[in-house]
């Protein structure tokens, strides 16, 4: 069935939809960007072609094929349009179950039979929704910035076809990505559940003014990131050895579940809402959101280099 995938449709334009276009493009597929507003189109468009270039800058992409994967990529208004012929259809829209219910139905009507549906989602049950077609339906979950990052969760529902999972699987390793299909779905899948256990002690440390933005972000930079690059997560117990009291460490102070993030609310509340703004917990001293990509994208295409040679050496003493 993934041979026979030409065209992919994305649904949405913002802070994934784009790189997962520019994803399928770059790999030779007819991409489709839907939005609703064609300012969010032009946005996705500066975007993806910056990115490219990016990419050929730094020696990770021919830059005779930019125009080529530009060529790929069209975007337009029409959500019937951009379905209608479709042979996957990636839903990236605001993480709302209203928004998504609603969606999950009009894909329902205007896509034809063939048609694989793929949720972005993040926590939301879209196996849940009431639709025609479960056994085509899949949670394809993937990471910013999309073009880069190569994990993507797989995750089928009770009614999905195992032909559909195997399917969304192939493609996505076809384009250079690295798919973990995950035994049955829960919200958050791996990363994302992580990460959330993480921000409680993020907002913890600096709500008490334990530790500043700069000072959690430089300990996470030289002694968690770097360690998880070779031993992951969980070979990480074997390498420090395994004992009980990594759960209960003497004097550690336990984060409540309900912990509400104090710091966090304020910066919302002033409007300072991250690269997009200008301004999170860092100022971004007025520098463009292409820009700021760029910079980043730099650093995150060195680090998968790095990336490429550690794991060349194969795992360490599992087999």
């Amino acid at each position: 069935m993934a041979d026979d995938i030409k065209k992919i449709a994305v649904v949405g334009a913002g802070t994934m939809g784009h790189g997962i276009a520019q994803c399928f493009a770059q790999a030779g597929y007819e991409a489709v960007i839907v939005a609703r507003t064609q300012k969010t189109l032009d946005r996705a468009r500066v975007l993806i072609e910056s990115s490219l270039k990016t990419m050929a800058e730094q020696g990770i992409l021919d830059k005779d094929s930019i125009k080529a994967s530009l060529n790929r990529i069209k975007a337009i208004n029409s959500l019937e349009e951009a379905v209608s012929d479709a042979d996957i259809v990636v839903e990236t829209i605001i993480e709302e179950l209203e928004a998504k219910k609603k969606l999950f139905a009009q894909l329902d009507a205007y896509c034809p039979p063939r048609a694989l549906l793929a949720s972005n989602t993040s926590y939301i049950n879209v196996f849940e929704f009431e639709t025609s077609r479960q056994d085509k339906t899949v949670i394809a979950h993937w990471y910013a910035p999309p073009q880069l990052v190569p994990l993507v969760d797989v995750v089928g529902g009770p009614k999905t076809d195992k032909a559909s999972l195997e399917s969304i699987v192939r493609i996505l390793k076809k384009i250079g990505k690295r798919p973990v299909l995950m035994n049955k779905y829960i919200s958050g899948y791996v990363v994302n559940r992580l990460q959330h256990a993480i921000n409680h002690e993020i907002n913890f440390l600096l709500d008490n003014d334990y530790a500043t933005p700069e000072q959690i972000d430089e300990a996470a930079r030289g002694g968690l990131a770097i360690r998880m690059m070779v031993v992951g997560v969980v070979a990480r117990y074997d390498f420090g050895g395994i004992s009980m009291k990594t759960r209960h460490p003497p004097g550690f102070v336990e984060v409540p579940l309900d912990y509400e993030y104090k710091k966090l609310q304020e910066l919302i509340n002033k409007g300072y809402l991250g690269v997009k703004s200008g301004r999170g917990f860092y100022d971004y001293k007025g520098k463009s959101e292409e820009e700021l990509y760029r910079e980043r994208d730099i650093r995150l295409i060195e680090m998968l280099k790095t990336l490429k040679i550690l794991e060349a050496r194969g795992p360490l003493a599992r087999e």
